[in-house]
C-alpha cells in the first residue's frame, strides 16, 4: 500500500527465501507431530527449542552465551516443562510424533539463526513479507487441492460472520504482527535473549486459559511461571 518498501535486489536472497520454507516445514512438524503425540509430550520437546536455538547460534553466528545465560536459559525452560507437565498427560505417543517435534525445534533454531545473520541486510518488514508469502502460497494450494480444485467450498466461509474474527485476530495479530515485532527484535537482541523470550507464550497461554476458558490454576503451574519470569529476568540482566 506504499507504506513501506520491497528491495530484494541485495546479497543473501535464498537466505531470506529459506526463512520462509524453514517456517513453512515447522508449521508442518509442530502441527502433526501434535497430532502423533499428547500435549505434555509435544510441549516439553518443544520447550527445548530455546535450548537448541542458542547452542546454533553459538556454532553459526559465534554468539557465545555467558555460563549465567546459559543457567538461566535452562530455568526458563524448566518453567514451561513444569506447567506443561501440570496439563495432564493424555492420548498416545507415537515415534513418528517424537521425531516431527524435534524437526520443529531444529527448524526454530534454524529459522533464528539465519533471521539474525540477514538482519542488517533485510528490513523486518522484507522478512516478514517472504515468510507470510510462502506460507501464504503453500497452504492456498494445499487448500485448493484437498478440496479438488472447488474453489466455492474454499470461500465459503467467508460467508459466515463467526470465522471473519478469528481470521482477523490470526492473521493481524498472531501472524503479521507477532512477525513484524520478532524480527524487529531480531535486530536488537542476541539469538539467547530471543529464545529465552518465547516462553513468555506459555504464560501467555497459561493466563488466556485461566481467564477465558476458566482452566484450574494449580500450584506447579505457579511455580513455572515464576520460573519463566525469572528466567528470563536473568538471561536479560546477564547482558546489561
Amino acid at each position: 500500500m506504499g507504506k513501506e518498501k520491497l528491495n530484494f535486489h541485495k546479497p543473501h536472497l535464498l537466505r531470506v527465501l529459506a526463512l520462509g520454507f524453514i517456517e513453512l516445514i515447522y508449521f508442518y512438524c509442530e502441527s502433526y507431530g501434535i497430532v502423533y503425540t499428547n500435549v505434555t509430550c509435544s510441549g516439553v520437546i518443544l520447550a527445548v527449542s530455546p535450548i537448541v536455538s542458542t547452542a546454533f547460534a553459538a556454532l553459526f553466528l559465534k554468539e557465545l552465551p555467558t555460563k549465567r545465560q546459559a543457567v538461566f536459559s535452562v530455568v526458563a525452560v524448566t518453567g514451561v516443562i513444569l506447567i506443561t507437565v501440570a496439563e495432564g498427560i493424555a492420548g498416545e505417543i507415537q515415534p513418528v510424533g517424537i521425531v516431527l517435534l524435534l524437526g520443529g525445534c531444529i527448524c526454530s533454531a534454524v529459522f533464528r539463526v539465519i533471521n539474525r545473520s540477514i538482519v542488517k541486510i533485510y528490513t523486518a518488514f522484507e522478512r516478514t513479507y517472504v515468510v507470510l508469502l510462502v506460507s501464504a502460497a503453500a497452504f492456498t494450494i494445499a487448500g485448493i487441492v484437498d478440496i479438488r480444485g472447488n474453489l466455492f467450498t474454499l470461500v465459503k466461509p467467508l460467508s459466515t460472520p463467526q470465522f471473519w474474527l478469528p481470521v482477523l485476530a490470526l492473521g493481524l495479530f498472531s501472524s503479521v504482527g507477532a512477525n513484524m515485532m520478532m524480527n524487529y527484535a531480531a535486530a536488537k537482541m542476541p539469538v539467547v535473549q530471543i529464545s529465552v523470550f518465547g516462553a513468555v507464550c506459555t504464560i501467555c497461554s497459561m493466563a488466556g486459559g485461566i481467564l477465558f476458558l476458566h482452566e484450574p490454576i494449580t500450584p506447579m503451574t505457579i511455580i513455572g511461571a515464576f520460573l519463566i519470569l525469572f528466567g528470563i529476568w536473568q538471561v536479560n540482566k546477564a547482558t546489561e
